[in-house]
């Protein structure tokens, strides 16, 4: 079968992505379409990834792992990281030359995978440019940038869906904002919004997908088609606001301290707990001491973002309740009050 291709443009750090499944190829250019690529077809990737919608090839299931985690064999060979997911998929990248192929006979198996394996390679390709992802939700109100933090499931996609709706308001990212010119401005990353339950069901059909994740369930996605024009290119950063649900039945927003919202950043950054992507590209290799240095400069320059972005911002506390008209009112109405 013939294969189709993908150019990406992620702030500078091109990817290609390739498939032999049309409608993969399509979900996947739904998913990606902010970055749409728009220079000459012949300018070389940084990331090129191939999906074959096909069993893992026999021979190439690493008999030997450094790594069990998750149900995923890790291996590395001569510079290739070898990923295999239970005899289900397995993911062939070249660390060296950044390229790699990803197998699977699974629809949404190969799908998922390929979609968190360009995110994971990008991410660190843009870690290099100190543009870092934050795993939070991004806006901008009135022309200044914000971070909403909250736990993995915490509702920050709901919130976004109800934000882009309001007056003032514009989406850097319901996910993975970036940040950088250290600690200074956030820029847009915006995929596609993933909803839980009915909360799709306020968005037209058109612009809507199932999503069948492998280890957490069904997602609905909102396409980017539906909220481009609430977009906004980049912000200087002026909030952090750390998330939290309590059970509440009216929101709250009030001060917090520069270290509270500092640990808080730290953990959205440098860990990164909770953001797409695939580990197994990122976990250094045997004998480790390359790949642990490679990954603690990573850490560092993050860690000195996120406490340079913690020194300058205005930090609060924001505990929302089930309403989330009422959460998108009470952060305006504080957000106001900041301004003035």
């Amino acid at each position: 079968m013939a294969t189709g291709a993908l150019r990406l443009d992620f702030h500078g750090v091109r990817a290609a992505l390739a498939c032999d499944s049309p409608e993969i190829l399509a979900d996947l250019e739904r998913d990606f379409a902010y970055f749409a690529a728009t220079d000459r077809p012949g300018a070389e990737p940084d990331v090129s990834l191939t999906l074959r919608l096909a069993a893992p090839p026999p021979g190439r299931v690493p008999a030997r792992a450094f790594l069990r985690w998750r149900g995923v064999r890790i291996a590395h060979e001569r510079g290739r990281r070898l990923a295999d997911y239970d005899g289900l998929a397995l993911l062939d990248y070249d660390l060296e030359a950044e390229e790699g192929v990803l197998s699977s006979a699974s629809r949404d198996l190969l799908r998922e995978l390929g979609y968190l394996a360009v995110l994971s390679r990008v991410g660190e390709m843009l870690d290099r440019r100190r543009l870092h992802r934050v795993h939070a939700l991004g806006f901008s109100y009135r022309g200044r940038g914000g971070l909403i933090l909250l736990p993995m499931n915490g509702g920050k996609s709901r919130l976004a869906l109800e934000l882009v709706g309001r007056d003032g308001f514009e989406l850097l990212s319901d996910d993975i904002p970036l940040l950088g010119d250290g600690g200074r401005t956030l820029s847009a990353f915006p995929l596609r919004m993933g909803l839980r339950g009915d909360d799709w069901r306020a968005v037209p059909e058109r612009f809507v997908r199932p999503f069948r994740r492998r280890r957490f369930g069904v997602k609905h996605l909102v396409d980017l088609d539906f909220f481009r024009d609430r977009v906004r290119a980049s912000s200087p950063l002026s909030w952090i606001l750390l998330g939290a649900r309590d059970g509440r039945r009216r929101p709250s927003l009030a001060p917090c301290s520069r270290g509270a919202a500092a640990a808080a950043l730290l953990s959205a950054m440098v860990v990164g707990i909770g953001a797409p992507q695939v580990l197994e590209l990122m976990l250094p290799a045997p004998p480790f001491v390359a790949g642990t240095l490679r990954l603690a400069r990573i850490a560092a320059g993050r860690a000195r973002t996120a406490l340079a972005a913690a020194a300058r911002a205005s930090c609060g506390r924001f505990l929302l309740a089930e309403d989330c008209g009422a959460n998108a009112e009470a952060l305006k109405t504080f957000l106001d009050g900041e301004r003035t």
